[in-house]
């Protein structure tokens, strides 16, 4: 799964932005514009956080239609992706659209209000062919559904919402003709629970963000919250997954599964413990309303039983002490960013060797400026191995900076994202997203630029000045002259004339 474009609203100073993305995504622009926004608002879209903070909401406006919106546009999804429950059904040609939408709601008659949120997917809605408007009954149903129903396992003498979707998908893969589909629109929470929510979820790619300055203890505990602790545990999750202790930890995970869940094939291998009270749950059921109830447990993954403990920390092996690393200072800090970084691009660079156990999650490292506490030689380093990162697969990265030396002007030009005030105080972004050198033709002038770019670093500069004038040869020499004299210059200093 790949994030290829970024909407924003009403988040902080950002009215509305959006912004395409591939690999890289290189945010510039003044202090105080919005770039660390930006990072902030990818980091809560993808990591499921909620809001609840006044401050984040533009003009701290936290009514419903000053709601704060993120949608992200993923393409790229694997197989295993598309059949997953938020994404099935629920995609717009190759896409999947995700909307989340973040809002205050004030309460009635003196109740308390409270934070909202809901989920929304941009796709097509679903209509069944002479699908009963009141279908509690199965007799509702038309012949063309009988044999559908009669199939069905389990069946009780009421359909409820379990039976019904499990109707629906036989329909989906027995009787497509069935189905009819309206023009693409904005689902709300179309899983109808919380079901949905949590599965968007846990397929979205993980974020990981390097903040520049916050508390050291915040940034560096080296535990999975933490960025060290997610770098160390990125590093190692491919092959430590990939060994067959690990398979034979989700095996055995497995086999505890199938206590709880009915195999039909198998049904013996459903703890009778469970079965018994689904009896005693359902007999009662149908006293009262009918229906059909079933104990379902979500499966666990090996990943989130063993990765969580990873720590790190820096040893002293002449006092032979253990420190944690915020007690280290920032280039310290920033150096160890650097090297588990390039460890990682190692990691994932290396082919697999062996069966992964659990579906891979796509990775977004978010980076606030990654040239801070570094030296010139060393924030090159920085911009290698972040390149090196975006062109890997299942990665993407993106960085505010106030360095040149991160922006390739010629080579990805359009991962450049200029970004300002306009003239009401909101943040605006610019950005190129038009190919400028198409063709065979275009090569030279290119390669010309990168070339240029490389041996004077000050036109890269040139992208973080408010204004720039170019001149040529005598016409600067005219244009300083009238320049001069504009602003009084000779008639203060005569002699420069």
């Amino acid at each position: 799964m790949r994030l290829v474009r970024f909407e924003i609203r009403n988040f902080k100073y950002i009215e509305y932005a959006s912004l395409e993305w591939i690999d890289m995504l290189v945010l510039i622009g003044e202090n105080n514009v919005g770039k660390s926004s930006v990072l902030s608002a990818i980091a809560i879209f993808l990591s499921g956080s909620a809001i609840r903070d006044l401050s984040l909401f533009r003009r701290h406006q936290a009514e419903e239609p000053h709601a704060i919106e993120l949608i992200g546009h993923f393409d790229n999804l694997s197989d295993e992706e598309k059949d997953q429950t938020a994404v099935r059904g629920r995609m717009e040609g190759e896409r999947w659209v995700l909307k989340k939408k973040y809002w205050y709601e004030a309460g009635n008659d003196g109740e308390a209000g409270g934070w909202k949120e809901q989920l929304f997917s941009y796709s097509s809605t679903e209509r069944f062919v002479d699908w009963p408007e009141a279908d509690n009954t199965w007799g509702a149903f038309p012949k063309q559904y009988r044999a559908l129903v009669e199939a069905l396992p389990d069946r009780g003498a009421r359909p409820n919402a379990a039976q019904k979707e499990a109707l629906r998908a036989a329909v989906r893969q027995q009787r497509p003709d069935l189905i009819v589909r309206d023009a693409p629109n904005w689902v709300a929470n179309p899983g109808g629970g919380g079901n949905w929510k949590s599965n968007a979820n846990s397929i979205l790619p993980r974020p990981i963000l390097v903040r520049a300055v916050q508390e050291a203890s915040d940034e560096t505990n080296a535990k999975d919250a933490s960025t060290f602790g997610k770098l160390v545990n990125l590093i190692v999750e491919r092959s430590l997954m990939e060994r067959p202790e690990m398979a034979r930890l989700q095996a055995a995970m497995d086999e505890v599964l199938a206590l709880f869940r009915l195999d039909e094939s198998h049904p013996e291998r459903q703890a009778q413990e469970v079965r018994d009270l689904q009896e005693r749950i359902n007999r009662s059921l149908n006293e009262v309303v009918g229906g059909h109830a079933v104990i379902r447990t979500e499966a666990p993954q090996a990943r989130t039983m063993v990765l969580p403990s990873t720590s790190l920390v820096i040893r002293d092996t002449l006092a032979g002490i253990e420190t944690e690393v915020g007690h280290q200072g920032h280039g310290l800090q920033r150096t160890l960013i650097i090297t588990l970084l390039q460890q990682l691009a190692d990691a994932q660079a290396e082919p697999a060797a062996g069966v992964q156990v659990g579906p891979r999650r796509s990775t977004i490292l978010l980076v606030e400026e990654p040239e801070l506490y570094l030296h010139p030689q060393m924030e090159r380093l920085m911009r290698d191995v972040l390149q090196r990162l975006a062109s890997q697969g299942g990665m993407q990265v993106a960085c505010c900076t106030h360095s040149p030396i991160f922006l390739d002007i010629a080579g990805n030009y359009r991962a450049i994202v200029r970004m300002f005030k306009n003239a009401q105080g909101d943040t605006a972004v610019s950005q190129v997203t038009r190919e400028l050198f198409p063709g065979a033709p275009n090569q030279s002038d290119r390669l010309r630029l990168n070339t240029v770019a490389k041996f004077d670093p000050t036109v890269n500069e040139l992208f973080f000045a408010k204004s720039v004038v170019l001149m040529e040869e005598f016409s600067a020499i005219a244009a300083f002259e009238r320049a001069a004299e504009l602003m009084g210059l000779f008639e203060r200093h005569p002699r420069l004339r």
